[in-house]
């Protein structure tokens, strides 16, 4: 592909993977349209300025925009390339929400010309790009995928904090409905992607993406079975599974509080709806790693509930540590059935959530309140994400400190931890 002539490329979605993502490729000589439904997320984007944070994210942003290389709007325009990165919920019955996508695929049929590609990075079950995206194309152009214009998946695989540094060196799994289309956008990420560019088909690219992270959500629930197994039997079991690892061929993950992100808590149910019949381990899987913050809500509220004139301090509100994002996060979870269950005067915080003025934080009933505050008033301080900013915490005489992100707690030191 030649750099001095560059296909425009156009992004639906502009969040924590479409942003980055649109930020990157004009940073390498791209036109990137980035379409959104939020207006302000639009204006602010064609300020330079952003509405997620993410390390790198800010000055690629800066570059492109005063560049004139990549611009947003509301309104899908014409390009050469049209990506798909919105999001893929659940719904309260755990079945895909995959609107986002269905709604993205509409804005594309209205303004896709013939020989255009169409990459689908959003997480999605198996068999979208074939019975979705392509029948809705067909239905309102009447372009056929293969036949007219090129169909591709390409699962994105980041994680929030590294996501510019993992969107360029990582691996990427690149699936067309035809090898030509595979070829097509291939020769698109070969211009930012220095990681592998992994060929196969549409399906299968799907499939990796979920097996990735249910293999991840498996492996985590059976750390939490482990940590249950050690409050039984009296020992450590952090120690236990760093031995375990030792040997060259185990790899069991930490016991947590629960699974967060937009992506292992959900991916799994992409799979179980597709075949329900078929994936019995990890319906069991995902149940184990859903009822974890509640049994570590109980836990919390059994070790503060002696006294009620205690106030407590809940640490940490996001999905994992160092990071703004709270999708799916159970320090969220727990932090609601604590602060309803408890009388005692209940104190959140956490430095990197500027905005409380969110559904998620609804049902809250304790106060919002700085790092001085919990460290001079509170009386029992439970870290329940493991931010940096709450490492090696001077507790004053009185105070006691629970760190429960590691799906362990401890009065005074490792030694004396309990599997929680």
């Amino acid at each position: 592909m030649d750099s001095s002539n560059l296909p425009t490329i156009q992004i639906f979605g502009l969040g924590y993977i479409g942003l980055p993502t649109a930020a990157i490729m004009s940073n390498v000589g791209f036109k990137v349209i980035g379409v959104d439904v939020v207006q302000k997320v639009v204006e602010n984007l064609n300020k330079g300025l952003l509405h997620i944070s993410e390390p790198g994210l800010e000055d690629l942003v800066k570059e492109g925009v005063s560049s004139g290389r990549l611009f947003a709007t509301m309104t899908p325009q014409e390009a050469d390339v049209h990506i798909i990165a919105v999001p893929t919920p659940i719904h309260d019955d755990k079945t895909p929400d995959i609107d986002y996508v269905v709604s993205a695929t509409k804005s594309i049929a209205g303004v896709i010309k013939t020989g255009n590609l169409v990459i689908l990075e959003s997480t999605v079950p198996p068999l979208t790009c074939e019975n979705l995206i392509s029948k809705q194309i067909e239905n309102d152009t009447g372009l056929v995928a293969g036949r007219d214009y090129h169909l591709v998946h390409c699962p994105e695989r980041v994680i929030p904090g590294k996501i510019i540094y993992e969107l360029i060196h990582n691996d990427r799994i690149v699936g067309g409905t035809t090898p030509e289309a595979t070829h097509y956008a291939s020769e698109i990420y070969s211009q930012f992607v220095k990681g592998k560019l992994l060929q196969t088909t549409a399906t299968t690219a799907e499939m990796c993406k979920l097996m990735e992270n249910t293999y991840r959500d498996v492996n985590i629930a059976l750390a939490n079975e482990f940590a249950a197994v050690a409050e039984r039997l009296n020992f450590n079991v952090s120690e236990a599974i760093e031995l375990a690892n030792h040997h060259p061929r185990v790899n069991i993950h930490n016991p947590s509080i629960g699974v967060g992100g937009h992506c292992i808590p959900v991916d799994p149910w992409f799979i179980i709806n597709s075949a329900f019949e078929q994936t019995s381990l990890i319906q069991t899987a995902r149940n184990i790693n859903d009822e974890k913050p509640i049994i570590v809500a109980n836990k919390i509220i059994e070790v503060a509930n002696y006294d009620s004139s205690k106030s407590v301090a809940l640490l940490g509100l996001t999905y994992k540590a160092d990071v703004d994002d709270i999708r799916e996060s159970p320090a969220i979870q727990i932090t609601k059935i604590v602060s309803n269950a408890l009388s005692n005067r209940i104190m959140i915080c956490d430095p990197y959530v500027k905005n409380f003025n969110r559904e998620e934080f609804s049902n809250f009933k304790g106060e919002i309140v700085d790092m001085e505050e919990v460290m001079s008033q509170a009386n029992i301080i439970f870290i329940l994400v493991g931010h940096s900013i709450f490492n090696n915490l001077q507790i004053n005489k009185g105070q006691a400190l629970f760190h429960v992100y590691n799906g362990q707690y401890s009065l005074s030191g490792p030694q004396e931890a309990k599997s929680i």
